[in-house]
């Protein structure tokens, strides 16, 4: 980690908080006779759902609770409401169902010298309480930005109470001194599924032992900025790569699984003789639970914010029992090695004998492009990992020893979708 940090620079957190909301821009005052129609695009009500059911290019963001806020230039805020999903909910005129805004709803008696409309949704009590709004303790929008969300927060459900946000500058309408707004919601996380995990054509046996979120940010403040000292990670430097992965994830079990089955298919590869291309069984690991996912949320950019300091995101795949074909480079044959047997001959302890990780830490847009800059996560997006192949190459005896590739292809859709490709 020493020397992963040492790569990257540091963000000015103060800095983010201006850049993310253009309200702290100089712009000219609506005149307003106090009537602002506000209308909620791009998400539902809670449902029930199934935990890590993979997300479709047809949802839309749900939404449990919330804050719609109006502001002035300057950010400060001169009128709020909380917003519910049940009408036993409502009990002032600061509170308002969410059918209202889906439909549409027109506030009265709002400001003049108001100029933007804010929600945040799905926040806890922890996060951002309503006795704070209603007694008035959170005046300025640079209140609510000081304030952090919490990761762990944004698992639940499937990843369907996630945080949620947007901001919009009113603009005039039809109606003389009328000001008007449509907001679309997006999640203030990113996440990250893998379907499917298979053999490359050199491997001829393995076992996928777990699969680990292993570098992300554990909280974030709400106006989409990570701090430095929010990146976790276990300790990469540890001589016991699985007491360390043991330890850290005690604080992080929503960031690891190990409910993985392995399947008989029929691919592609070397056969057991060394022969190339052909066609034989292969094993296949999946989520134990059939048409599951594994899931995992992370923090990544607005991309409303012109700050490029961000660590990404880091995975490992822990592996055993390899059996693969390597090249011999004295006389240039391919061999097969059994990895137990050749860590016992080299006088490794048998309980760690055989073990290997596979450590992914940058991704790139364009799959023949081995040269390519590593790509920006952002919020919003669902980072899809497909054709998900453990190959001979990067294979470790440690956590996180040097960065690899990863190639991926974008579709956009209401939680961006984008396919990710490994090349390992």
């Amino acid at each position: 980690m020493k020397k992963f940090v040492s790569m990257l620079a540091l963000g000015s957190i103060l800095f983010g908080f201006s850049a993310c909301s253009s309200e702290e821009n100089s712009v000219d005052t609506p005149v307003s006779d106090g009537r602002v129609f506000v209308k909620l695009d791009n998400v539902v009500g809670p449902t029930s759902r199934m935990t890590e059911t993979a997300k479709t290019d047809k949802e839309s963001a749900e939404l449990h609770n919330g804050y719609i806020v109006f502001s002035t230039p300057n950010g400060g805020i001169r009128q709020h409401y909380e917003i519910v999903t049940s009408e036993d909910d409502v009990v002032d005129a600061h509170t308002i169902l969410l059918d209202e805004l889906r439909e549409g709803k027109t506030f009265e008696g709002i400001p003049g010298d108001v100029t933007n409309v804010a929600i945040i949704a799905n926040t806890t009590n922890e996060e951002l309480n309503p006795a704070d709004f209603h007694n008035n303790n959170i005046k300025f929008k640079a209140d609510i930005f000081a304030r952090k969300l919490q990761l762990r927060n944004q698992y639940a459900d499937n990843m369907n109470h996630v945080a949620l946000y947007d901001m919009k500058q009113l603009q005039g309408s039809a109606g003389v001194g009328s000001m008007s707004a449509t907001l679309e919601l997006k999640p203030m996380v990113a996440r990250l599924e893998i379907a499917k995990i298979t053999p490359g054509p050199n491997i001829m046996e393995y076992k996928v032992e777990g699969i680990y979120l292993a570098g992300f940010y554990n909280q974030a403040y709400m106006n989409q900025v990570c701090a430095r000292e929010d990146w976790s990670f276990p300790d990469y430097d540890n001589a016991d790569p699985q007491a360390a992965l043991d330890e850290f994830y005690k604080g992080y079990s929503y960031l690891s699984n190990t409910d993985i089955k392995g399947v008989t298919e029929t691919g592609i590869g070397m056969g057991s003789n060394g022969e190339q291309d052909v066609e034989r069984n292969i094993t296949a690991f999946y989520p134990t639970e059939d048409g599951k996912v594994w899931a995992y949320p992370f923090f990544g950019k607005y991309d409303q914010s012109p700050s490029d300091d961000h660590y990404g995101v880091r995975l490992i795949v822990k592996l055993s029992g390899l059996k693969m074909y390597l090249k011999n480079e004295s006389t240039g044959d391919m061999e097969l090695r059994d990895v137990y047997d050749y860590d016992i001959k080299r006088g490794i302890d048998p309980a760690v004998a055989g073990i290997r990780y596979l450590n992914i830490s940058g991704f790139v847009e364009d799959p023949n492009n081995t040269l390519a800059e590593p790509i920006q996560f952002y919020n919003g997006n669902v980072y899809v990992v497909e054709n998900f192949e453990v190959t001979t190459q990067y294979l470790s005896e440690k956590i996180m020893p040097a960065d690899i590739n990863v190639n991926l292809t974008v579709s956009v859709k209401p939680w961006v979708i984008k396919k990710v490709y490994p090349q390992i």
